[in-house]
């Protein structure tokens, strides 16, 4: 277990309003039809929904390297990112291909996306064939730009040695916000590795010079919105250091639930932060941020609370079923919340509950392997969405458990009311094989 527990939490906000146009020389071209990203400081986010109006970009495994991809909504087609004719995207002279075996933060803002090489972020483990383990320090990670055509791949930020970035990020024009930390390793009294983080500093990168400011420090912070032009932060302060539990799980756990956990604004240009709201962790366990408060569930509560930051007040939104459910998305004023059937993930009892009535009612939509029927992107009608993932035969991994690898994924897209009613009017996307 990571001793350094951050939660990583937070709404993706408008990301852009993109278009698909094909030229009759298989040609790909992507245009923005407004200037809604520019100048608009969003939250960035790998686990809520984003914002893409006209289709879906993605970064798709095949084999041993990575492709960004796109889905057309109005074709109903997958595409690779690239306006090469005849290419076969296996290589580096594919604009939509990825040599990084792990690119897999991927965003669009400024008219461009970027992505980060997240195969390499500082220290990495090699175990050799004695069995020596040993930390070597690989190239750090790189932030790159791309234009939406596939074309032109340029690096836009290189971290220090030894050093990683990851999302969650908040864009504010040509202004990255994200920490970026330093982990050490050290070896365990049963012969495995752990990783542990040392320094935690919150930096704002300009993409387009590359340079970078330090902010603060934030060993234990992590971004999860923004409210009136402002970064929300959460962070968890400790009574004791965690690493001082090393191996002693339930000992960490203890001390992680009764430490407090504490919300707070930052104002980016004075630098003066805001305290909103604090309780211990474990009143707090289960958080998303929202428009102007954060959504609550503590440990083993049945109640959905809400606090709201104007008046830094908590209320009570609605009592749920089941102690045991979580908060997932919050999109369209809308909560869902659910528990899981097993220790597989699959979907057990499910609702949602209109925040602006606080009316719940049930929710069933899950795939044919009984999982959740995620929101990957919205726009106006539609949300996009994971319809299946499609898995293989069943193995025994060298632990000894069994397990079924991924052998794709199938998408589409979904009327918002129809996603609502558990209707599973999907229109299928054709994927490439």
């Amino acid at each position: 277990m990571k001793k350094n527990v951050l939660t990583s939490l937070g709404v993706l906000g408008a990301i852009g309003i993109l278009c698909l146009i094909f030229t009759p020389k298989e040609k790909l071209q992507i245009f923005i039809d407004d200037g809604k990203s520019k100048g608009e400081m969003k939250l960035v986010s790998s686990v809520l929904p984003i914002d893409y109006k006209n289709g879906y970009f993605y970064i798709k495994k095949n084999g041993y390297h990575e492709n960004i991809m796109y889905f057309d909504y109005d074709s109903k087609k997958e595409v690779y990112l690239c306006n090469k004719p005849n290419c076969k995207h296996n290589s580096t002279v594919c604009s939509s291909y990825l040599d990084f075996k792990g690119a897999n933060e991927l965003f669009y803002s400024n008219d461009s996306l970027y992505f980060l090489d997240s195969s390499a972020k500082g220290d990495t483990i090699v175990a050799s064939a004695d069995g020596t383990v040993q930390s070597v320090n690989q190239k750090p990670s790189t932030l790159y730009k791309i234009n939406l055509d596939g074309t032109e791949k340029q690096k836009v930020f290189t971290t220090p040695s030894g050093t990683r970035i990851s999302m969650p990020y908040v864009i504010n024009g040509n202004k990255l916000y994200g920490y970026l930390e330093k982990r050490e390793l050290a070896d365990k009294q049963d012969s495995s590795i752990t990783a542990t983080i040392t320094e935690r500093k919150l930096i704002v990168i300009n993409l387009d010079t590359g340079k970078y400011e330090e902010l603060k420090e934030g060993l234990y912070e992590t971004l999860i919105g923004v409210y009136k032009g402002k970064l929300v932060i959460q962070e968890i302060d400790y009574l004791k250091d965690p690493n001082y539990f090393k191996d002693d799980t339930n000992a960490f756990l203890d001390n992680l639930y009764n430490s407090k956990t504490k919300i707070k604004l930052l104002d980016v240009e004075t630098k003066k932060e805001e305290y909103i709201y604090e309780d211990i962790y474990k009143n707090m366990e289960k958080m998303q941020f929202y428009k102007d408060g954060i959504y609550i569930k503590g440990k083993n509560s049945k109640t959905l609370e809400y606090i709201d930051f104007s008046t830094k007040k908590k209320e009570v939104i609605k009592e749920l079923p089941q102690s045991t459910m979580e908060i997932s998305t919050i999109i369209d004023d809308k909560v869902l919340v659910y528990s899981y059937k097993d220790k597989e993930a699959h979907l057990g009892d499910a609702y949602y509950i209109d925040l602006a009535t606080k009316e719940m009612k049930p929710f069933n939509l899950k795939d044919k392997n009984e999982y959740l029927v995620e929101i990957l992107a919205s726009n106006d009608d539609y949300y996009f969405v994971k319809l299946e993932t499609i898995l293989g035969e069943e193995y025994t991994t060298w632990a000894g458990t069994k397990t079924r690898k991924i052998i794709g994924i199938d998408y589409g897209l979904i009327k918002k009311a129809d996603y609502w009613l558990s209707k599973e009017n999907y229109i299928k996307m054709t994927s490439i094989k």
